[in-house]
């Protein structure tokens, strides 16, 4: 569970609540966006991230991630949620299934502490990644389309029954 400070008042944010503000469509992205907030609020927040003190940049268009940023830190709203896939240019991350050449790459800045995380590789297959690539140059039949839930499903269930250390890479500088 998240524990996110808003104001003066603390929230407490559950994976389900992101999947009831996200839905299931883009499920394995909003998994690993719980998890990597999961991650920053233990290393850089000390168990409560605050919504104001909170930036950070993805290297990676992606609805699910961006969505479960934004429900837990307001990120968007609040102007501090960029995308940049140079910022994963030379980063050795897995490829994102983005259809723009993005990584699963994140740079975060807290209270002025910064972090570096990617998602380690073996947790996003390749037949995911052939299948997202087919949805954005629209090859992708209606098969296929069930097949690429059903990745989805299976990526978000995996990430989710993981420890964010387990999932990630990161650097503080």
């Amino acid at each position: 569970m998240l524990c996110v400070k808003d104001h003066d008042s603390l929230l407490y944010i559950t994976y389900e609540d992101i999947i009831k503000y996200h839905g299931r469509t883009f499920i394995a992205g909003a998994a690993m966006a719980y998890k990597l907030l999961e991650l920053v609020t233990a290393v850089l927040g000390g168990g409560v991230l605050a919504r104001d003190k909170f930036r950070i940049v993805l290297a990676v268009q992606g609805p699910g991630i961006i969505d479960a940023v934004e429900m837990a830190t307001r990120a968007k709203t609040l102007r501090t949620l960029s995308v940049d896939q140079q910022i994963a240019r030379e980063k050795d991350a897995p490829a994102a299934a983005d259809g723009r050449n993005g990584k699963y790459y994140f740079k975060v800045t807290y209270e002025g502490r910064r972090m570096s995380v990617w998602l380690r590789y073996g947790f996003v297959p390749q037949e995911f990644l052939d299948l997202a690539a087919k949805t954005h140059d629209g090859t992708i039949t209606a098969a296929e389309l069930v097949r690429l839930q059903q990745l989805k499903e299976e990526i978000a269930a995996v990430v989710v029954s993981r420890q964010a250390q387990e999932l990630f890479h990161y650097t503080l500088s």
